[in-house]
């Protein structure tokens, strides 16, 4: 064969003559470059598998599994991305989904997986990190790693819907634990109660599609009592409540001495007040309530602000405490969380600082997603994989457009801007035509909110169910 840069005959670094034939017939044992007496060269499919850097470095580019089906819907180890399209032109396997990608074979294959595969969760209380690590008898290797982000505005959802319903039900008059939820025990929020599902949700999703051995997820402890307090409890303390009455607002006036703290007066009628306002991310907590008459509550409204550092003062609190929401909402409902993978595969806890550890020592950067592959306890050879974003889809879609041009709610979408950026999304907004305007979408990236791009240039990628697989940029 005649060299690419030379003409002259070289032999691969195996020892055997170059052929193209042999190149498709072993692609597992085919070499990634040959030498001969000048230089080393570089194969065009390897080449195609790297970006050049503009300091003329080369670097390997990201990883990418797809998972793999027999004819029987049974688990096979995954392969590379390259190698299931491969498959797919061949008509030996089909196309089952895109986002992640999944084949299903056209036969049946009676050879068992027996690589152990973990999957590790980093839970948190905005991002969840997702990684899947099979066990080889060489080396350790990671499958997958993505970031879930969670649900921000189903607190926000629940107030309006309560608002609705006061308006509703304004004629009928007060009734007591007249709603099932209001009598079950061990019952979660649902602005709490959506994070774990949607963490089971993609379990479930990827257990369908490879057989996980088992499950590790980081246990996390916090103390959010000391936190408020700003000091070590005794064990009998967390017993006894820091307030003098259940009542909010009447523990703030018995603490308070049944006076007002601004002006000092007692024969009148009291009012709490939030020293950080409730528009403002404010608490009903104690340690967020003062005791002010009507005259002094009316100059704090608008200039909350100006007043709430001299209040805190007043009452010797640490403040607001708005930053234990997210405390708050890890420790909620681990509990149940724990109990619904266990049911499902067996579940190994680990420790915050077992994480950190492992991190440091095999030299990993901090993030949400390499934090779950360092939970598997396995050391992997590299993480040099394609990262994903998920992001959960809401039920229940209020659009008042069906579809505008074939595009829908929820699709997977890509469009390249004039300056050559490329952006993939799911689609937000969408706006039909009219006399001045041509059909545009909105649509959300992980990198930038697209608005009002034109309808006609997007492409369809797929259209998800239940989560949202985006690739990070």
């Amino acid at each position: 064969m005649m060299n690419y840069v030379s003409g002259t005959r070289s032999k691969l670094t195996c020892g055997c003559a170059f052929s193209p034939l042999l190149w498709e017939c072993q692609p597992r044992n085919r070499p990634m470059s040959w030498t001969d007496n000048t230089e080393t060269h570089i194969l065009p499919l390897t080449l195609a598998r790297r970006k050049i850097l503009p300091q003329g470095k080369v670097t390997e580019m990201s990883k990418e599994y797809s998972f793999v089906l027999d004819a029987n819907g049974k688990r096979l180890d995954p392969t590379i991305v390259q190698n299931a399209w491969r498959l797919v032109r061949q008509k030996k396997a089909a196309l089952v989904s895109k986002y992640p990608m999944t084949i299903r074979f056209k036969k049946v294959v009676e050879d068992e997986n027996c690589d152990e595969v973990r999957m590790g969760i980093d839970d948190g209380a905005t991002h969840v990190g997702i990684a899947l690590v099979q066990k080889c008898q060489k080396r350790n290797k990671v499958l997958l790693k993505a970031t879930m982000e969670h649900r921000s505005d189903v607190g926000k959802l629940m107030t309006t819907r309560r608002a609705y319903r006061r308006y509703w039900k304004r004629h009928r008059p007060t009734r007591f634990d007249n709603r099932g939820n209001s009598r079950k025990t061990g019952r979660l929020a649902p602005s709490i109660h959506q994070k774990r599902q949607a963490v089971l949700r993609v379990a479930d999703q990827l257990s369908k599609r490879i057989r996980i051995d088992s499950f590790w997820l980081e246990d996390v402890v916090i103390d959010i009592r000391t936190l408020v307090d700003g000091y070590k409890l005794y064990h009998w303390q967390y017993q006894k409540p820091n307030r003098l009455d259940e009542n909010l607002r009447k523990a703030a006036i018995l603490r308070d001495g049944c006076k007002c703290q601004e002006c000092g007066r007692t024969n009148c009628r009291l009012e709490v007040h939030h020293i950080t306002p409730r528009r403002a991310n404010g608490r009903d907590t104690i340690s967020n309530l003062i005791t002010l008459c009507p005259s002094c509550h009316d100059k704090t409204k608008g200039n909350e602000e100006q007043f709430a550092e001299r209040y805190y003062a007043m009452i010797r609190s640490r403040g607001n405490n708005a930053e234990l929401k997210y405390a708050s909402h890890v420790m909620v409902g681990k509990a149940w969380l724990r109990a619904k993978l266990s049911s499902r595969l067996p579940l190994i806890l680990t420790t915050g600082g077992d994480t950190a550890n492992k991190r440091i020592d095999w030299g990993i950067a901090k993030s949400h997603s390499n934090d779950a592959i360092c939970i598997t306890g396995l050391k992997p050879e590299g993480i040099d994989v394609q990262e994903w974003m998920l992001h959960p889809i809401r039920h229940q879609s209020k659009a008042g457009i069906k579809d505008v041009i074939g595009f829908r709610h929820h699709d997977i979408v890509a469009y390249t801007f004039k300056n050559g950026e490329r952006h993939e999304g799911y689609v937000t907004a969408m706006y039909p035509a009219n006399g001045k305007r041509c059909a545009s979408l909105n649509f959300r990236s992980p990198t930038k909110h697209c608005k009002r791009v034109n309808a006609r240039k997007c492409k369809l990628i797929c259209r998800p169910n239940k989560i949202y697989w985006l690739r990070y940029a």
